[in-house]
């Protein structure tokens, strides 16, 4: 592979980027978990935990890496 190529896709996959696509997949599986199993967004004993660790935690760090993301995309569902 030619050296350019290499770097190329090297600078693709950023530690920013990484991250996003870390809570991207966080966030996927905890979406998973809440709609297919048993597993309550609230109980007595645990209160709003699970729904904090699965939804709002990765959502958290997306809106950490990119703070415009959620006007975006209500922009973005405004203009269809």
């Amino acid at each position: 592979m030619p050296p350019h190529k290499e770097y190329a896709m090297h600078d693709m996959l950023t530690p920013r980027r990484t991250i996003a696509l870390i809570a991207l997949a966080w966030l996927a599986a905890g979406m998973l978990l809440l709609l297919l199993t048993p597993l309550s967004g609230h109980t007595d004993a645990l209160g709003w935990t699970p729904t904090f660790w699965l939804l709002l935690a990765p959502m958290s760090v997306l809106v950490a890496l990119k703070p415009r993301l959620p006007l975006e995309l209500i922009a973005s569902l405004l203009r269809r």
